[in-house]
């Protein structure tokens, strides 16, 4: 059995432990909890089973120690069972101790520093000498002048002293321990003070510091599971979102934008939905043209396109752009003639340029090399979206005015003539929600110049012709420089991949679904 339960609050420890080391050079068995001295949500087994071992219990009164739910368990437990031996290590009131405690005879260590002739020490040696059968401190003698202290304690028999140096010699190793965090280390060592010293105090003080471990590895463990059930949740939760603004992006006429990493929301440029659709592309022979015309917008042709894709709902603007050269893109920073930055389309841009902003774009969304990546349109998807189911010149029928885009109105006495670009969104949206399809800025497309849809290898899918002139790229939409016949739906020009107009800009296009589906 245990000699002595040692009953302190964690804010004792200092005092309670200079108390063991004093009792164990005596030579006497004690338990001293070092794991979970203030309590937790339930008594732990080798607690319990400690104290039921224990021929007496050390209870270390303080202030805090009545306000210790553990200490209290213990506290009655040993009352109850006649083996409590208290000692007060702090002062306190006299109404601090529950009222079944306060009638209970203590012993003042308060003062206590490891005198060996102190007073309180010497009737707390007495008092837990006869709970664990030995003499500990020199019984009183009668005096004329009162009681003084007698001769000096037996000393302990062979057997007592040979258990007290081994428990001494188990309780040193376990003390200077290197693998206390090794479950299977403490284990073994447990096993060997089994093996020499069974029921002792320092076998239950590492039988609870093993319990220990496994319980923080089963709350890891359980805070593992926990983090990975929420990752899950959230990864679940994520993927539904996906899904779901995956189905709202590829509902037509949805408008919706990617969020850029490390950005401000609104950093990516707005993308409006284009529904699959097929349409006759080119213009007929009685519709009118420039007095320049050259036969580029014939033959007209079919032109099916079974997938949906986006295209930006305004060209690129300067504030696009000179975000992503905030953040470390490396593009070049294009005038503004003096006309102003923010929501005015970027001017000033060659193809190359274009394709240097998409590629940073896609870097940034983690988009690069695949299928669903931004992109230039194609010149088959700009006019499908830039007629929005129309057959007319225009998006908006046989005529257009200055009210309806930003061209040079002089050369049609249809209205003003800015003579500048204009913020994107100043003009209303065709059919399909696209705003400034016509004028405002040229806008770049994928495709090389062909000069007529007759040549070899033109796609009908909606793909872009890749073959022909590379030297020059296919522009759509006219500009504010432009007469109102190079904003019809069909016309089309080009100008070299290196050329910086500042009429020259471009919009964004994405691909959403495959052919097909």
């Amino acid at each position: 059995m245990v000699d002595v339960f040692i009953s302190y609050p964690r804010s004792s420890r200092e005092k309670a432990e200079a108390i063991m080391v004093n009792l164990d050079a005596l030579g006497l068995d004690c338990f001293f909890d070092v794991e979970n001295i203030d309590g937790g949500a339930n008594f732990p087994d080798v607690i319990d089973r400690a104290l039921r071992e224990s021929k007496a219990v050390l209870c270390c009164w303080s202030p805090l120690y009545f306000e210790r739910p553990w200490c209290m368990i213990e506290c009655r437990d040993a009352l109850a069972r006649g083996i409590i031996v208290p000692v007060a290590i702090q002062p306190f009131e006299a109404l601090a101790p529950p009222a079944d405690l306060r009638q209970i005879n203590w012993f003042d260590l308060a003062g206590w520093n490891g005198e060996e002739t102190h007073e309180g020490w010497n009737q707390t040696l007495q008092s837990l000498g006869k709970l664990v059968g030995r003499v500990l401190a020199p019984l009183p003698k009668k005096t004329m002048l009162g009681s003084s202290v007698g001769d000096e304690a037996p000393a302990p028999s062979r057997a007592e002293k040979a258990r007290a140096d081994l428990l001494a010699d188990l309780r040193a190793t376990w003390t200077s321990f290197p693998a206390k965090s090794d479950t299977d280390a403490v284990q073994r060592f447990l096993e060997r003070v089994r093996a020499v010293a069974s029921s002792s105090g320092i076998e239950f003080e590492i039988e609870h510091h093993l319990d220990e471990l496994r319980r923080g590895a089963e709350r890891r463990a359980e805070e593992a599971a926990r983090i990975e059930a929420e990752r899950h949740a959230r990864d679940v939760a994520e993927a539904e979102a996906a899904r779901r603004a995956q189905e709202t992006r590829l509902r037509p006429g949805a408008v919706w934008r990617d969020t850029i990493p490390g950005m401000p929301a609104g950093a990516c440029p707005e993308m409006v939905t284009i529904p699959p659709g097929a349409f006759l592309m080119g213009s007929p022979n009685s519709e009118e043209r420039s007095a320049a015309y050259d036969g580029r917008e014939e033959p007209q042709h079919d032109v099916r396109i079974e997938y949906r894709f986006a295209l930006s709902n305004y060209p690129v603007t300067f504030a696009d752009w000179d975000a992503a050269i905030a953040v470390g893109a490396r593009l070049d920073r294009p005038v503004d003639e003096g006309w102003g930055r923010d929501r005015r389309p970027v001017i000033g841009v060659s193809w190359e340029d274009a394709k240097s902003y998409i590629a940073w774009l896609n870097s940034r969304l983690g988009l690069t090399d695949q299928a669903h990546a931004y992109r230039l349109p194609s010149e088959a998807e700009w006019e499908l979206a830039c007629r929005a189911g129309t057959t007319k010149p225009f998006g908006f029928g046989d005529a257009l005015s200055t009210a309806q885009a930003n061209f040079n109105g002089d050369t049609c006495n249809s209205g003003e003539n800015q003579q500048k670009t204009m913020p994107v969104g100043t003009f209303p949206a065709n059919a399909f929600g696209l705003h400034d399809m016509h004028g405002n800025v040229w806008e770049w497309c994928e495709d090389a110049w062909n000069a007529s849809y007759s040549e070899s290898g033109r796609p009908d899918d909606g793909s872009p012709w890749l073959t022909g002139s590379t030297s020059r790229r296919v522009v759509r939409g006219g500009s504010w420089k432009s007469g109102s016949l190079e904003l019809r739906s069909a016309s089309r020009s080009n100008f070299s991949p290196i050329d910086r107009g500042n009429d020259i800009g471009f919009r964004l296009a994405r691909t959403l679904t495959g052919p097909g589906s």
